[in-house]
């Protein structure tokens, strides 16, 4: 790390082994790294340190009908972007393709199957931490009638007000307000978001697309800024009013 202050990362795993090892790995990459076995103390660590990154475990815990307090990664991932849009790493012991859409379609910026190369995890952090930090080369605020997007600071103004969102759903609507009228289709717009995520599915795409319309779209059944193109993907329109 070339900066004095340390990217703080929360690590959420209920296998100590495993802590150990992503930690430690993390740690020597340079970053600050804090832990948590459980959901409900990954949630209050969250809220009390303000984490660049959160790496969370799936981890549904066996007896949920038993215990109030089990709180599931996919519950924490919920409660987590409720609250803001830290960037979120799932790992899991599954591949399977439902799954993987459930945790992309609340918000996980990224989806790593156990077991993993540790070398790959990393460089799936830094992949995340690149994109939700810095500037891409070539990238200029976008300004029209009602948005304005800023790619630098990663931030959405309609009306002049701030709206926001998470940095799969700002790099969807960056990519599509690049080129208005512009159609995308669902894989081109996976190699904006995901980059060289090769396990997204085009029915990610749909998803975060409706949670970008419930949060710009004034009514989001009648949407005026992406619109859908039938059998094909997506556009952005620049309304008058």
């Amino acid at each position: 790390m070339t900066t004095a202050t340390k990217t703080k990362i929360l690590l959420v795993d209920d296998d100590q082994k495993v802590l150990r090892e992503i930690r430690s790995h993390l740690e020597r990459l340079g970053y600050e790294v804090t832990s948590a076995e459980d959901g409900s103390s990954a949630l209050r660590l969250a809220q009390s340190m303000s984490p660049d990154l959160v790496v969370l475990d799936i981890n549904f815990p066996e007896s949920v009908s038993t215990s109030r307090l089990a709180v599931d990664g996919i519950e924490v991932l919920r409660r987590l972007r409720e609250s803001g849009s830290v960037p979120v790493l799932m790992l899991s012991a599954t591949n399977i393709a439902a799954v993987k859409v459930m945790a992309l379609s609340i918000g996980a910026d990224d989806y790593v199957s156990k077991p993993f190369d540790i070398q790959e995890l990393g460089a799936r952090i830094e992949a995340i931490l690149r994109r939700t930090g810095q500037e891409t080369a070539g990238e200029r605020v976008l300004s029209f009638r009602r948005l304005r997007l800023d790619p630098g600071e990663r931030r959405v103004w309609k009306d002049g007000v701030p709206v926001e969102l998470t940095s799969i759903e700002f790099d969807i609507l960056y990519a599509l307000a690049r080129r208005p009228e512009h159609v995308f289709t669902r894989e081109k717009l996976i190699e904006y978001a995901w980059k060289d995520n090769s396990f997204c599915v085009p029915k990610a795409v749909d998803v975060h697309v409706g949670h970008v319309r419930k949060k710009l779209e004034d009514d989001p059944a009648r949407p005026a800024f992406i619109v859908t193109v039938r059998g094909t993907g997506y556009r952005f329109e620049d309304p008058v009013g």
